[in-house]
């Protein structure tokens, strides 16, 4: 079995394929994955790693008994969003800056979350309005 020879002209043109080919899927890769990150790709790993069988829904469940379950956060009312599989968000208002990093130190022991979102507000804190000379109100746009 003899192997035909390309030609120079041949070789460079199937060389420019190749590399076109490559270039294109590339730029798919990259519009389709977006910016890749060590910390995206962490994520992506435990959004993996996280059981199928524990929906996003039943994960919020999980960590909103373990808030109530707890006697300084349960008087709180703190609530637990399903987000996405493996990541919930904590929502609702907290006396002081020790009980929401305690709130958040709980929720975070419960098995098969990968990502927490911290949205707990502090009362006195986070609902204090905005200085007079910020305030929009009166003002002609």
């Amino acid at each position: 079995m003899k192997r035909e020879r390309l030609s120079s002209s041949e070789a460079l043109g199937w060389s420019l394929v190749g590399f076109g080919a490559g270039i294109v899927g590339g730029l798919w890769a990259a519009g389709r994955l977006g910016r890749v990150t060590r910390g995206r790709l962490a994520d992506e790993v435990r959004a993996v790693r996280t059981p199928d069988g524990a929906s996003a829904v039943a994960l919020a469940d999980s960590v909103r008994q373990a808030l109530q379950a707890d006697p300084a956060l349960a008087p709180h009312g703190l609530r637990a969003v399903a987000v996405t599989r493996g990541t919930v968000e904590l929502t609702g208002w907290v006396p002081d800056r020790r009980t929401r990093a305690h709130a958040v130190r709980v929720a975070s022991q419960v098995d098969g979350l990968a990502d927490l979102i911290n949205s707990l507000l502090v009362q006195g804190e986070d609902n204090v309005g905005a200085p007079p000379e910020l305030s929009l109100e009166g003002r002609s746009a």
